[in-house]
């Protein structure tokens, strides 16, 4: 099983737009196109080992929060490569449309939950989980962590869902205002630095760990992990919980 993930046009360097029973090819144009956009340069017309329509065999191993996921088969390779979970293609069926948060595991809708409420998180929300005590919660986080590492090839326990909600978090916060944020002097970059959302943030990727990969803490060990989270937002109702 193969899936495609689609991140809206200016990502997209196939045709056409993926739909049930399309055949989507790659056109090197697009491509191109998107680079001289992004570099304001001409750009060399030359692919690249690794240019085509990136495809995972892991829905998990999607390298971002898609704006929607496809299953997808009858793949054409651009060349033979290493055995590896992901291929770049000239060409695919699409097959059907699966859950974007599928790209977080079997909970991903969970983790989907977590991540629409921090979109939208508010000023006075980050206060609000900044104010609750997080004890115990690198602790849990930890042995999380610990018990999943050694047996598990991958990002995180959850995806590449952790990178996409300190995006969205940080979103949030440029909504808000610049006066959250600071010089990272390091790399030369204005980064989040406000304590209050700081802290909201950790509570968010405690939550998605809890919610998003429960199977590796016994129940009020995640309720623990979680709370900050749910005691502001509540828990998801979703199926089965």
């Amino acid at each position: 099983m193969f899936y495609f993930a689609f991140d809206g046009a200016e990502h997209f360097y196939g045709d056409p737009e993926p739909a049930p029973g399309a055949r989507v090819s790659f056109v090197p144009d697009k491509l191109y196109a998107a680079r001289k956009r992004r570099t304001g340069r001409p750009v060399d017309r030359q692919l690249v080992h690794d240019d085509g329509l990136l495809v995972n065999e892991i829905a998990m191993d999607v390298s971002m929060w898609p704006s929607s996921l496809w299953r997808v088969a009858d793949l054409e390779p651009m060349r033979p490569g290493p055995e590896r979970r992901w291929v770049r293609c000239r060409a695919f069926t699409v097959v059907e449309q699966v859950p974007a948060w599928l790209a977080a595991g079997p909970h991903g809708e969970a983790v989907e939950w977590v991540m629409t409420q921090a979109r939208a998180l508010s000023s006075a929300q980050a206060e609000a989980l900044a104010a609750q005590s997080d004890e115990g919660e690198a602790a849990l986080t930890r042995t999380l962590w610990t018990r999943w590492s050694p047996q598990y090839n991958g990002c995180s326990p959850v995806g590449w869902a952790l990178t996409a909600l300190q995006e969205v978090v940080t979103e949030a916060a440029r909504r808000v205002g610049p006066h959250l944020f600071g010089p990272d002097e390091d790399d030369e970059v204005e980064v989040l630095c406000d304590p209050a959302w700081l802290r909201a943030w950790s509570a968010a990727y405690a939550a998605a760990l809890a919610l998003g990969a429960p199977g590796f803490l016994a129940p009020e060990e995640n309720a623990r992990l979680a709370r900050r989270w749910t005691t502001v937002f509540g828990s998801p109702d979703l199926p089965g919980r």
